[in-house]
């Protein structure tokens, strides 16, 4: 039992908690690469967002010039288009289901074991440019601004997670 005490001791004081945190995003990534891979098909999926990127710009063109032919056209394959949104955001919902089992048991457990304690600590007084964070994400420590674990979570669950999607083409921005 000194051995499990130990090591929760280690994964919940810095610089442990930090490090735990940023594996612990990596693992969930992964889990969300995998899931997106196994239930969606990535191919037919950049396909559709390509013909409703084309068709949206065309709308957009349609609308700008007040051309009734082109309008005529695009409001006639609006409903098809609308059909494909339909159809990416039903795929876009499988992997999410799988995703978010795993997700909720180790945000909770991690919620439990950090609470609002301080697990990272920036070198430098952010709070100073940015105000509102402090409080919000974190407050300010001696050696800098201190993330609570929910503020450091979200940091580097958006910061990661984009990146360790694009090597798999799943990237938020192409």
């Amino acid at each position: 039992m000194d051995i499990f005490s130990d090591f929760i001791l280690i994964v919940s004081t810095m610089p442990g908690s930090a490090i735990t945190i940023l594996l612990v995003n990596v693992f969930l990534a992964l889990i969300s690469i995998w899931a997106t891979n196994r239930f969606t098909d990535m191919e037919k999926m950049k396909e559709d967002m390509e013909e409703v990127k084309i068709w949206r710009e065309k709308m957009n063109v349609a609308r700008k010039t007040n051309d009734p032919v082109l309008l005529d056209e695009v409001m006639a394959d609006q409903g098809r288009i609308m059909k494909i949104n339909g159809a990416m955001m039903g795929a876009r919902m499988k992997p999410m289901c799988v995703y978010y089992i795993p997700f909720l048991i180790v945000f909770y457990a991690m919620g439990a074991m950090f609470g609002n304690s301080i697990v990272a600590v920036l070198p430098f007084n952010i709070q100073y440019a940015l105000p509102f964070l402090d409080g919000m994400l974190g407050t300010a420590t001696y050696g800098g601004f201190g993330f609570t674990f929910y503020g450091f979570y979200l940091l580097a669950g958006l910061g990661l997670g984009n990146l360790i999607r694009k090597p798999f083409g799943q990237s938020m921005t192409t």
